[in-house]
């Protein structure tokens, strides 16, 4: 929307809160007299005060339209309440509610096509779309006769009523049962800012089949069409943005009537439920196609998200070039998603998949290569290994004398070091000055210089392993020291045995 019209807004509804503004534009779809008109009557019902929180998004649009629907109700709930009438005689009746596989006949329990098993108990929305006068016409000429005719609490209501003119005679009319005078009633109580709600968000009556599937499936056949269902729920303001914006373009329209016979359905009516049985669904609204034949999926739009019509459209064309509903047609075969529900596994193969998956979160490796559930509880886990094997990467000598290079050390002249005596294995001794801060490491490093010069001279050859030991501390470690200067290994003047290992 422009900023001239949230101008010309703040204009006429002599305001200047642009958020305000933003809302009721949004929520008319940018029709601007007719958010100044839902702003001035949302004002005479005492709403102008609160107005709701600055906000764009989908959920601020649902809670503005039902307080609206709250205060045009809240006024009358009281006054419209009527006392039960203890004259009216009661009548009971037992139904089954087996359904058709307690042994009885098909026929006798056929699904029917009744509005709760679409709509569900509650209303189409938070908009009160089904006692809208607009879509009232379509409706009641559609159920009319079920209702009336299947509802046995209307037996003692449904007497001829005698209606008089001024004149006193008598008026002839039909009779009236209780579920469409309280439709009447329901009418009367809605104020024009609800009408135009339940118009703006009404379900697409003029495309819906107010039938069940399996209705819906013989219809297919004998029309040659794909179904097309669509599942909402009233908690979503996704599915009364799909009604709003997606089903009333004309282009998708046209597209629908054409090839498809259209099913909505409330996902807490029978209808509904009964879908989502055999159907999985992530979210709501959900939009797929069925086969009339066989009652596969076929194809599935994403769950939660409100289509973009060009790209809708696009892909119904390409669908319907890729599959067909004539004889003896080679349909390419879909490919269903299939969820992995551990809790249908039995307990054996529970314990199997959360080996593997400890062995996943050790290895790194993703699900797609290491869980495959077989039937058998004897056969043993397979084993999961790399597919590609890295070269091993060089490895440092595990032996630290190994790494210890031969190298001469000059003796020091500061102060700030001391004299350290050697006794080799053939009873020779060698003094040596080091600087305190020497590593024992420099001390090794010495004397395999001298091995390597002179070895025979005391008793040991260049190649020969040799280990260090001090008889005033038997318990330091030499080898196991390297890094330690000699002034923390309180080694000052001491005298160190060299021997061969």
């Amino acid at each position: 929307m422009d900023d001239d019209t949230i101008a010309t807004f703040l204009a006429v509804a002599g305001i200047d809160d642009e958020d305000t503004a933003k809302q009721f534009l949004e929520l008319t779809n940018g029709d601007l007299e007719y958010a100044v008109t839902l702003y001035m009557e949302s004002r005479q019902h005492g709403s102008a005060g609160s107005a709701p929180a600055a906000s764009n998004d989908h959920s601020n649009d649902e809670e503005l339209a039902q307080r609206l629907q709250n205060e045009a109700y809240s006024s009358n709930m009281e006054d419209n309440v009527r006392a039960a009438d203890a004259n009216v005689h009661r009548h009971e009746t037992l139904v089954d509610s087996f359904g058709p596989s307690f042994g009885f006949h098909p026929s006798m329990h056929q699904p029917t096509s009744r509005p709760g098993d679409i709509f569900g108990r509650g209303n189409v929305g938070p908009f009160n779309q089904r006692f809208d006068r607009a879509e009232n016409e379509f409706y009641l000429n559609r159920f009319e006769e079920i209702e009336d005719g299947d509802d046995d609490d209307d037996e003692d209501e449904d007497d001829d009523i005698m209606e008089l003119d001024e004149h006193g005679d008598v008026i002839p009319s039909r009779p009236a049962g209780r579920r469409r005078r309280l439709r009447s009633e329901r009418e009367e109580e809605l104020s024009s800012t609800q009408r135009r709600l339940a118009n703006l968000f009404r379900p697409p009556f003029d495309l819906m089949s107010m039938v069940n599937l399996d209705e819906a499936k013989k219809k297919g056949k004998v029309e040659n069409k794909w179904i097309l269902i669509n599942i909402q729920q009233t908690s979503e303001f996704k599915s009364h943005m799909l009604n709003r914006d997606f089903w009333s373009n004309s282009q998708v329209k046209a597209a629908v009537k054409e090839n498809f016979i259209f099913l909505q359905y409330q996902s807490d009516s029978p209808n509904g439920v009964s879908y989502l049985n055999f159907y999985s669904s992530d979210d709501f609204p959900h939009i797929a196609i069925l086969d009339p034949l066989t009652g596969e999926r076929v194809y599935k739009w994403k769950d939660g998200e409100v289509p973009k019509v060009d790209e809708w459209l696009r892909e119904v064309d390409e669908f319907l070039h890729t599959f067909s509903l004539l004889p003896n047609s080679d349909n390419p075969v879909v490919q269903h998603e299939v969820k992995f529900d551990p809790d249908a596994l039995t307990e054996e193969q529970q314990i199997e998949f959360a080996l593997k998956q400890s062995i996943l979160e050790n290895n790194g490796k993703s699900a797609s290569d290491a869980i495959a559930i077989d039937d058998s509880d004897d056969e043993n886990l397979p084993e999961i290994e790399d597919e590609e094997e890295e070269a091993p990467a060089p490895t440092e000598p595990t032996d630290p004398f190994e790494s210890i290079a031969a190298i001469s050390h000059e003796e020091p002249t500061s102060s700030n070091s001391t004299r350290i005596q050697v006794r080799f294995p053939n009873g020779k001794r060698l003094v040596h000055k080091f600087n305190l801060d020497d590593k024992v490491v420099t001390i090794f490093s010495w004397l395999k210089f001298i091995l390597a010069e002179s070895a025979q001279e005391y008793g040991l050859s260049a190649d020969d392993r040799f280990g260090l030991s001090n008889s005033s501390q038997k318990s330091f470690k030499f080898i196991e020291s390297l890094d330690t200067t000699i002034e923390e290994a309180n080694l000052k003047n001491a005298s160190i045995l060299l021997e061969k290992e």
